[in-house]
């Protein structure tokens, strides 16, 4: 078996060259905690341990670069890359080739032993940013820990300090000096070739999983007892609890750990690719994720589960009250409720969370845990479903629907009706096959599925429900009583081709056209702009006609972004995003895709991530016993209340917890009727990321052509869209008539941005 190697580059500063940046006390001991828990870890484990120790003066600026070139840069495909840096962070201005990734036209740095002395500077992002491409040209499993303020308000003070004190607080003042770019560690060639034609910065690419103390505009605190930096302290502590825990669990286990001493430092993770947030620290083996919500004790609140009022959670109305299943973090088998432990309802509903309450317990919930949550009732507006057809078939399919919530429940989105004209779908169970047909068209919506058995009924219940859910989502729309304005965040969109693209009103439509003789989508940029006076978190959203839901991603892979008033952000660091039609639907025939761009607005950090679905034919199959509750099948169906209180530690200052909003557009991708679809694959541009989906819920498909299912779904979707569009627009047009002057379009020279930030 093969030994794998962890290198480690462990940084801890707690005393500085300049006079000017004050001391710490917990940075040497965060370095000598996580020596010491390397050790005893990786002695039971077999893997092999390098680690490289810089403290105070060892940790100069040249000696971190040559950290990552001489001794991260050993590990290999097999291997784990650390670097872990416990000291100040802190900010420098940004030049104008960083500004499309900077909303705030600053720097997040890391400050070394000798930053702001003799000339020489912080280490930033950006340089931090090429490190970590050298190192993961051989592919380690590369983690970066960063206790340290990234920006911080209280960095932004323009005054010197003239006595230099402990303070616990892990910053020092913005860098005021404007940095040139020919003082950034890239070469000449490098220079040249990471900044575009109109002079924008391109970050090297690079793969990592960060985990952050705080947020880019937080302060990083010290442990007032343990003389330990706060987010390392609880890290660590996570890690020692449960050493099977994820990414995703640790981060989230840490921040409420942190949140419990420092309300307004909210640590962080962020990743080049979502994969590695179910792995266990330092790497592992991904296992299939059973989707579960995490439940975790707040000294404030009491028990809380991580999802709100923007992944769907409804506010209890008297009886109507969501309900949970509780289990035990490293339980990996949820699907059945005999194995969980305790049983709650939500009592309260914020944006980003809810506060529960535990109505029964097998065994006490210790509050230094946190827990597996899976919903068993969801009071939804359920999908009307008729089903018809022969007797066996129809048989299973009622069976199906009672028993789809963890093989023993009713389905939480499927309501069945005994009159027909009452339906929003029909099932038939006809010719020992299931069909699921659109009420309204009496089209057939996907292949039918095969055999009158139980578990071919659960097959079509899933894809019924899994449609449910993505309609729900896409005709959410803003609580009446928000008080975030109605053109709060501004969209713009900036075409790579003007003759390509038109807008009206809530819809973009796009076209294809022929470049060089091949078949080229359109393209455009998008660009959020903070219009209103008040801070947003903001997610955008992407639901495609094959009834996904994807996030789109901001600067670094970021889901989320906060955006101060004033501030902007390019959606993808300003790449240009192909809007393309798939390719097996061009060799359909078909001509016109949709899609909904979705942005989220809201005064709280939430999770957007757990709003995501795969499109259908992506559908994994599933048994009776499995539970079909989903990351996003807590679906926003009522307004919610807004609660305006004080925050804990700062009594006279009252602050809105719940408030958010939606906006939305319909993107409409068009090729003209004078091209001809007959083209050769290889002349279909860019439709990589578009390739064929795989049949898995039928292999039989003789009596349903592959281009009557294309135009079916076509058909249906653009129904679903205008009666979601019409509803969108006549509540908008409520609120503010003047709104869609708001998608504002400008046009620009193209640009290419990579996806890589670290902050």
């Amino acid at each position: 078996m093969m030994v794998r190697n962890i290198y480690v580059l462990a940084v801890g500063i707690n005393n500085y060259k300049s006079s000017m940046i004050p001391p710490l006390r917990g940075c040497v001991n965060d370095v000598t905690a996580l020596d010491e828990f390397l050790k005893r870890h990786l002695a039971t484990n077999g893997e092999k341990l390098h680690i490289k120790k810089l403290i105070d003066e060892q940790a100069t600026r040249q000696a971190i670069i040559d950290g990552f070139r001489e001794h991260l840069c050993q590990a290999r495909n097999n291997d784990v890359a650390l670097f872990y840096f416990s000291a100040h962070g802190s900010q420098e201005y940004a030049g104008k080739e960083f500004w499309h990734l900077e909303p705030d036209h600053l720097n997040e740095t890391l400050v070394c032993w000798d930053s702001r002395t003799d000339g020489i500077w912080d280490l930033a992002d950006k340089e931090l940013a090429k490190l970590i491409a050298e190192v993961s040209q051989n592919h380690p499993h590369f983690v970066v820990i960063l206790d340290c303020c990234h920006s911080g308000g209280g960095t932004r003070n323009q005054n010197h300090v003239s006595l230099v004190e402990y303070t616990g607080i892990r910053t020092v003042n913005t860098e005021l000096q404007e940095r040139p770019f020919s003082s950034f560690i890239f070469s000449n060639e490098e220079r040249n070739s990471l900044l575009s034609a109109s002079n924008r910065f391109s970050l090297p690419r690079g793969e990592y999983i960060l985990l952050a103390a705080c947020r880019d505009n937080e302060l990083a605190r010290e442990h007032q007892y343990q003389q330990r930096g706060i987010f390392s302290y609880f890290l660590l502590d996570s890690i020692q609890r449960n050493s099977n825990l994820s990414y995703r669990d640790l981060l989230k286990r840490s921040n409420i750990l942190v949140q419990s001493f420092y309300a307004n430092q909210s640590p962080q993770i962020l990743t080049t690719s979502t994969s590695y947030l179910d792995q266990p620290f330092l790497g592992g083996t991904i296992t299939r994720r059973q989707t579960y919500f995490t439940v975790m004790y707040n000294g404030s609140n009491g028990w809380i589960i991580d999802v709100g009022a923007v992944h769907g959670i409804l506010s209890p109305h008297g009886n109507q009250k969501t309900i949970l299943a509780i289990f035990p973090i490293g339980l990996e088998d949820i699907s059945q409720l005999t194995n969980a432990i305790a049983v709650a309802e939500i009592i309260k509903v914020f944006p980003q969370s809810s506060i529960i309450n535990i109505s029964g317990e097998r065994e006490e919930l210790n509050p230094e845990l946190i827990y597996k949550a899976a919903i068993t009732y969801l009071p939804l507006s359920s999908l009307k479903v008729y089903i018809t057809g022969d007797t066996s078939g129809v048989s299973f399919a009622h069976q199906a629907v009672q028993t789809a919530s963890f093989g023993e429940n009713a389905s939480l989105y499927i309501c069945e009706v005994d009159n027909s004209q009452e339906a929003d779908f029909h099932l038939k169970a006809i010719n020992d096959e299931y069909q699921i047909i659109h009420a309204s068209d009496n089209r057939q919506l996907i292949f039918p599925i095969s055999g009158f058995t139980l578990e071919s009924a659960f097959r079509t219940i899933y894809i019924l429900e899994h449609i449910a859910r993505w309609r729900n989502i896409a005709s959410i729309t803003s609580p009446a009583n928000s008080l975030i304005p109605a053109n709060a965040v501004k969209i713009e969109f900036y075409p790579q081709h003007v003759e390509t693209f038109e807008t009206q009103n809530y819809q973009l439509s796009l076209t294809y056209q022929i470049t060089d003789g091949r078949l080229q989508p359109p393209a455009i940029q998008v660009k959020l702009i903070n219009t209103s006076h008040i801070k947003l978190y903001c997610v955008l959203l992407n639901l495609t006609e094959l009834f996904a839901i994807k996030v789109i991603p901001f600067t670094g892979g970021c889901t989320g972004i906060w955006l101060e008033p004033g501030q902007e952000i390019w959606v993808l660091e300003g790449e240009y995003i192909p809007i393309s039609i798939p390719g097996n639907f061009q060799r359909r025939g078909v001509r016109e895709y949709k899609d909904i761009l979705k942005l989220i607005l809201s005064t709280s950090e939430f999770d957007g991530n757990l709003l995501v679905q795969d499109k259908i034919e992506n559908l994994n199959i599933r048994s009776a016993s499995s539970n079909n509750v989903g990351e996003g099948d807590c679906l926003i169906q009522q307004m919610q209340k807004r609660a305006i209180a004080p925050y804990p530690d700062e009594p006279e200052q009252p602050q809105i917890l719940d408030d958010w909003a939606t906006n939305e557009i319909l993107i409409v991708t068009t090729i003209p009727r004078h091209i001809n679809l007959q083209i050769p694959d290889s002349q279909i541009c860019n439709q990589s990321s578009q390739s064929p989906p795989t049949n898995d819920i039928s292999t039989d498909s003789r009596k349903f052509k592959s281009s009557q299912l294309m135009v079916a779904i076509s058909v249906v979707f653009i129904l679903t869209l205008f009666g979601i569009g019409s509803w969108i627009i006549i509540q908008r047009g409520k609120q503010d008539k003047q709104k869609a002057s708001e998608y504002l379009l400008y046009f620009d020279e193209p640009v290419s941005i990579t996806k890589n930030k670290i902050y």
